[in-house]
């Protein structure tokens, strides 16, 4: 009944005052008019589709194929993914395209040409390429390049639609191009899906009360469930000296607060109805149903498989308190992110490079 409703006000201009038939295999909503009793959204679209002078004809499953095939399709056209930018576009060809464009650049051209003659010490010219601080390479107006990076560093997989200061973080690592920070903002303004998908943060009043900060990483963590806990953290990162969590059974039972006490380590439970306290947790959960809503299929089935590559995106990113990304903190080093990969490797087998390519 909600796609017929959907159908009727999306052709309202042309279907109003004409006779006109609905043909479906649902035979419920044959019936619609009749029924006895509405619930008020019923009751609405009743008073809704009154205008119309149409009537509806039953049509068997069997002999309404073409519209089976059509409502069961696995990737659905309204929330499909965008085509991924594959590697020869952006990786192996970008610093070919780039000496290229730079020769078609005027205002590039001008800059390698005060560079060679010693006028400019902010750039430099490395293999016919204009590089500056942080061996960045600049990325001049001509040709479509920065709206690839653009693309690269926020509609794909492994960059995952973040926030306008992410995307920015990703991309000023390898480039650079003039007001590049006011391009990367109106890009995510204008990302349908991300707009779409992003969720609303209000502001909480009143005074905060903080824990105490960690003095090394893993000392304090902070979990809550949506599936399943990690197997696996002790054996990898030792054991915590506190938990922070919300007051779930499990968290609060005997055998849990007895366990972390021979262990030596402190339980902060939050207050309740104060959600908050774990807000560090809650505010993770979110982030992460917001990313997987941009990339799960319309049946909602593959989202298990996205968590490994949800994982890294998450731990790539520059943190805006800590000035570094969860890799940086715990390893050291950023770990090398494919938009950075300059010429992959196409080898003989042809699986290994469409496994890379689904990450891109």
């Amino acid at each position: 009944m909600l796609a017929v409703v959907h159908c009727l006000r999306a052709w309202r201009q042309y279907l109003l005052g004409s006779s006109f038939v609905v043909k479906t295999d649902n035979s419920a909503t044959c019936h619609f008019f009749t029924q006895p009793k509405l619930t008020s959204k019923q009751a609405r679209w009743q008073e809704f589709l009154v205008e119309f002078n149409f009537e509806f004809e039953h049509k068997k499953g069997s002999s309404n194929q073409a519209a089976d095939a059509l409502s069961r399709k696995q990737e659905h056209a309204a929330i499909s993914l965008l085509a991924h930018l594959r590697g020869s576009e952006i990786g192996g060809s970008v610093r070919d395209t780039l000496r290229e464009f730079l020769q078609k650049d005027h205002v590039a051209h001008n800059v390698m040409n005060l560079v060679k003659a010693g006028k400019i010490r902010q750039f430099w010219v490395e293999e016919d390429l204009l590089v500056t601080k942080g061996n960045r390479l600049y990325v001049p107006r001509a040709g479509d390049l920065r709206k690839k990076l653009l693309y690269e560093c926020h509609d794909t997989l492994w960059a995952g639609h973040p926030g306008w200061q992410r995307t920015y973080a990703l991309l000023k690592k390898g480039y650079f191009w003039p007001n590049m920070r006011d391009d990367v903002m109106q890009y995510t303004k204008t990302c349908l899906i991300y707009q779409q998908d992003k969720v609303e943060k209000v502001k909480v009043a009143g005074l905060l009360d903080p824990l105490p900060v960690p003095t090394r990483p893993w000392e304090s963590f902070s979990m809550d469930f949506i599936t399943h806990l990690p197997k696996h953290v002790v054996k990898l990162w030792g054991v915590p000296t506190s938990i922070v969590s919300d007051r779930d059974g499990r968290f609060i039972g005997s055998f849990w607060t007895e366990l972390f006490s021979f262990l030596g380590t402190s339980l902060n439970i939050s207050s309740s109805y104060h959600p908050q306290t774990d807000g560090q947790t809650e505010r993770f959960n979110c982030m992460l149903e917001e990313y997987l809503r941009h990339f799960v299929n319309a049946r909602q089935k593959n989202w298990v498989e996205l968590l490994d590559v949800a994982q890294f995106y998450f731990n790539a990113q520059t943190s805006s308190s800590t000035g570094r990304s969860p890799f940086e903190i715990v390893s050291g080093r950023q770990p090398v992110l494919p938009h950075l990969v300059d010429h992959p490797f196409a080898g003989k087998n042809p699986q290994a490079l469409n496994f890379t390519k689904e990450w891109k």
